[in-house]
């Protein structure tokens, strides 16, 4: 099987990659920079591909152009279909709210615009070639934030909620034909996305290594939605129970 991971540089993503590789699995693995994944350089079963979100992925013809050039790659590298789509690429805007207006094109495109166009070409693939679709798996990183637009984030929450809703409606679409659509809802990660900020230093953020592991078996299992770490499906249910006219007034 060969696996594609768009957004590879993830520190989640990449702790997947080497679980795949375990199993002795073909990825092709795409970045901004693929210069990025030299840690994977060595790797017969990796092929590494520039892509970034403003080019490759900017409207849906492109990102058509692009999924056929990896199914090519895939097939020219190892003769075999793209039976896995990881997508892990992401943009949390700034801390500082008067950049927010500014930032809203990216948090939208980089989250929500761009991984749709790119998943919209591989399901209309999967729907042309059945055959091949079974069996065949989508695993997405959404967010918790997106459970509830909050005062500290809500346009990266909003862009990740659009995200969920998306992938609900894909499962739907694909699962006659075989594929799993696996929403993944990470709370807080120890990644570099949030190291430079204080919830980088909150002791209820998870270890990549850790994530990575749940995400694989949710993907074995053929799971539709994952909470990692598990508790937070239980603090979100307590989130989302929280009336609006006090959620309102709250700083979080």
């Amino acid at each position: 099987m060969a696996i594609l991971i768009l957004g590879a540089t993830s520190e989640i993503a990449m702790e997947n990659a080497r679980l795949f590789l375990a199993r002795r699995e073909n990825l092709i693995l795409t970045a901004r920079d693929p210069k990025h994944l030299a840690e994977f350089a060595d790797f017969e079963a990796v092929c590494t591909i520039s892509c970034s979100a403003e080019t490759e992925l900017r409207d849906f013809s492109s990102a058509s152009a692009f999924w056929t050039q990896c199914t090519e790659l895939a097939q020219n590298a190892w003769g075999e279909e793209i039976r896995g789509i990881y997508a892990a690429q992401g943009f949390l805007h700034s801390g500082d709210r008067a950049r927010w207006g500014e930032e809203l094109e990216a948090t939208f495109f980089v989250n929500l615009t761009s991984v749709a166009f790119f998943l919209e070409a591989a399901a209309q693939w999967f729907e042309a070639h059945p055959g091949s679709a079974k069996k065949a798996w989508i695993a997405v990183l959404s967010s918790v934030a997106g459970e509830r637009g909050r005062y500290s984030n809500y346009p990266y929450g909003a862009a990740k909620a659009g995200l969920t809703a998306y992938l609900s409606g894909l499962r739907a679409r694909l699962f006659p034909l075989g594929v799993s659509v696996l929403t993944v809802k990470p709370g807080l990660v120890k990644t570099r996305m949030i190291a430079k900020r204080p919830q980088g230093r909150s002791l209820s953020a998870a270890d990549p290594q850790k994530v990575a592991r749940q995400i694989d078996r949710a993907i074995f299992r053929r799971q539709s939605v994952l909470y990692t770490p598990s508790w937070w499906r239980f603090v979100m249910f307590c989130v989302r129970s929280i009336p609006e006219s006090l959620f309102k007034r709250m700083k979080f």
